[in-house]
């Protein structure tokens, strides 16, 4: 690969995408519809399709695949993860940080350890959870703060610091900040109509789990699934998240896969949701419908 120039292997990324779109364009082709028009959400032009990429994670509440982008609308965002609901009362360490990433290659973190900087704020350090009620800890995150001091990315991450593996059944996601969260020795108390995206990890434990990265200037929260095997943030390598970003924006995309179904199909192209077929960000966080377009 080192013989080959960064153009050439561009080109060589964008002559197989073609080829991906050739291919299913035969196949939308053959089969028979009765449709005419269809809607595709400009957001499933950023959600690349997940090939190649099954994760070790397991996740639901809902599944999201890896590199969905999610825009954030409010200033201000709670990072948050909850564990331990349904357990006996024990102490069960785990730990919520985020890591900012500036120009230069400068970071700051925010963790149980730096528990406020610049444009974030830790809401402390949780090392036991209550009889069958679980915990949380939290983050509350300043988008306008952080672009003012120039940061480019936030990576969010979780770890077992006691446990072997991350907790069954924990939960992780984000939320505006106009109900903020309450954690006490009686549980965790939150609006969830508040929530913006929240998911539940099942399976495939790790040590460590980036579960995403918020992109300040675009103001978008791109969801991610990348195991390290860390007990703290700092032993997350900084290059291994921008490689996979970089990998997951040169993938061919829903909003790609569909418009060739389009152009197949002969369907009109329209902005109206009561087109024949309509394709919204909902329908794309049901991984299996979004796996059926690739299934005859």
């Amino acid at each position: 690969m080192n013989i080959y120039e960064d153009e050439q292997l561009q080109e060589m990324q964008q002559a197989v995408t073609d080829l991906c779109i050739l291919a299913m364009k035969k196949r939308f082709a053959a089969v028979a519809t009765t449709a005419q028009s269809i809607y595709i959400a400009p957001e499933l032009f950023k959600i690349p399709l997940a090939i190649g990429d099954r994760s070790e994670q397991v996740q639901d509440l809902p599944g999201a695949l890896m590199g969905t982008r999610f825009k954030v609308e409010s200033d201000k965002i709670i990072l948050f993860m909850q564990w331990g609901k349904g357990l006996a009362a024990q102490h069960l360490d785990m730990d919520l940080s985020c890591r900012i990433a500036y120009e230069n290659n400068r970071t700051d973190t925010c963790s149980f350890q730096y528990l406020k900087t610049t444009g974030c704020i830790h809401s402390g350090d949780i090392r036991s959870i209550p009889e069958k009620v679980g915990t949380a800890e939290y983050i509350e995150i300043d988008i306008p703060a952080l672009a003012k001091a120039g940061a480019q990315y936030v990576t969010f991450t979780c770890n077992a610091y006691s446990q072997g593996a991350i907790a069954v059944n924990l939960v992780l996601g984000w939320m505006n900040s106009k109900h903020p969260m309450k954690v006490s020795a009686k549980g965790v108390a939150y609006d969830p109509s508040c929530v913006d995206h929240m998911v539940r990890v099942t399976g495939g434990l790790t040590k460590g789990l980036v579960f995403g990265v918020l992109d300040v200037a675009a103001r978008e929260i791109i969801w991610l699934e990348m195991a390290f095997d860390g007990q703290m943030i700092q032993d997350l390598s900084t290059a291994n998240v921008q490689a996979i970003l970089k990998k997951l924006d040169s993938k061919l995309s829903i909003g790609q896969l569909l418009a060739a179904k389009a152009e197949a199909q002969q369907l009109q192209l329209t902005s109206d949701t009561n087109a024949d077929e309509v394709y919204t960000m909902q329908w794309a966080l049901n991984t299996a419908a979004v796996t059926q377009l690739l299934i005859d």
